[in-house]
């Protein structure tokens, strides 16, 4: 995984720079899952199916 680490950095719309998992897709979704929110990224999806 070392070579894949913040491979999607460029494309990450987290306004969350300092985070460690920023730009980490999988261990971002990870944390998330833990503690019951969501993904900055799937904020504007899931409220248009509201």
């Amino acid at each position: 995984m070392g070579e894949h680490k913040h491979c999607n950095e460029a494309n990450c719309t987290c306004p969350k720079t300092t985070c460690p998992r920023h730009g980490t897709c999988c261990e971002c979704i990870m944390n998330h899952r833990g503690n019951g929110s969501l993904v900055y990224c799937m904020r504007e999806i899931a409220a248009k199916q509201k």
